[in-house]
């Protein structure tokens, strides 16, 4: 036989008060008669009250306590709120019995007075009382488990995306590494020189690809200075194919953002268009006055397509939404292509993650 585990309610405090509450209505309409008009023993009242009082409560938590363990969560509220209805009719059922009994044993009321409607009143008002009790507590737990059930939700998809994130971050490196190894090896035939300072330049970037894993967020300042690097590398491979300009506003240098985005967006246009000295590829990097950095560049697509996942796109959308912020907005028209991307204020960074 499995023994049922009982929940416990931790509502010390809205016990005490909803007591206190029920205690002062019983005793405005219900037992203060039996003081003035009667004579009891006010003592001998209250504390009869008070036990009364007492007794309807911890039954109603009983009754509530067997439910949510049986039927526990959002997802089975039907189950829990029919099985807390038949319990309470059988909590008002005794209660209420023992209620009438007790009173008569106490000399509250006549023998001869007592008829089925006593029994039927106390019962009702037992049923009345223990239901609206039960009403409140499981507004505040199904309200607890919504708010428990969306963190959940939350956590899930945020684990979801940085897995993704992890993985497309092991596909961007390799591909970049590739390229640089491939204009390595024809620089160091043909200018040694050059491929000195080339491979102090990739040493220079690898660095920077190996602190931005441990990071979310860097300035812009800094992902500019990266950015001249990477052309470098880029326009020894390209030479006068590829131009690159940039329009920043000095205010928006401290502005963050994710680190590797714009390498990646540059490497996007590189690997998709045609780039030759006939057919340049210009690349312009401008910021606006919504405070945000956009990337275009003109479009002259390869006439041999090339495979695409969207994977740096993907990448950098991943991680807006690991940051809580506005997503990327991705534009292409006949002749160019562009992506805005919002720049973040360090307040408006650590209010996304409160």
């Amino acid at each position: 036989m499995v023994k049922l585990r009982m929940e416990k309610l931790h509502d010390n405090r809205f016990r005490l008060i909803g007591m206190l509450v029920q205690n002062l209505i019983f005793f405005l309409f219900f037992y203060l008669r039996l003081i003035v008009e009667r004579g009891e023993p006010a003592l001998k009242v209250i504390g009869w009250q008070l036990l009364f009082v007492a007794v309807i409560w911890e039954s109603t938590r009983l009754a509530i306590r067997i439910t949510r363990s049986r039927y526990p969560g959002i997802n089975p509220i039907r189950q829990r709120i029919l099985a807390l209805a038949a319990l309470l009719l059988l909590v008002a059922v005794g209660v209420g019995s023992w209620h009438v009994w007790m009173e008569r044993w106490l000399g509250f009321w006549p023998v001869e007075k007592q008829t089925i409607y006593n029994f039927l009143y106390s019962i009702g008002m037992t049923l009345f009382f223990s239901q609206l009790i039960a009403c409140v507590y499981e507004a505040f737990y199904y309200l607890e488990q919504w708010k428990k059930s969306v963190l959940m939700s939350e956590e899930l998809e945020k684990r979801a995306l940085q897995s993704r994130l992890d993985s497309l971050k092991n596909q961007v490196s390799p591909h970049f590494l590739f390229n640089s190894l491939n204009s390595l090896t024809a620089l160091v035939e043909e200018d040694p020189k050059r491929a000195i300072q080339f491979i102090g330049e990739l040493s220079a970037i690898y660095r920077y690809l190996l602190q931005s894993n441990e990071q979310e967020l860097t300035t812009l300042s800094r992902e500019l200075d990266f950015i001249d690097a990477y052309m470098y590398l880029l326009k020894t491979r390209f030479e006068e194919g590829l131009y690159l300009t940039k329009e920043i506003d000095p205010d928006l240098c401290d502005y963050l953002i994710p680190p590797l985005t714009l390498q990646i967006l540059i490497e996007n246009a590189v690997k998709h268009n045609m780039i030759s000295e006939s057919k340049p590829l210009y690349i312009r990097i401008y910021t606006d006055e919504a405070n945000n950095l956009i990337v275009t560049n003109n479009l002259q697509k390869r006439k041999a397509s090339v495979q695409s996942h969207k994977t740096g796109l993907v990448n950098i959308s991943a991680k807006y939404a690991l940051l809580n912020q506005p997503d990327i907005i991705i534009s292409e028209t006949d002749t160019h292509f562009q992506v805005i991307i919002p720049l973040l204020t360090p307040a408006r960074h650590e209010l996304s993650h409160r």
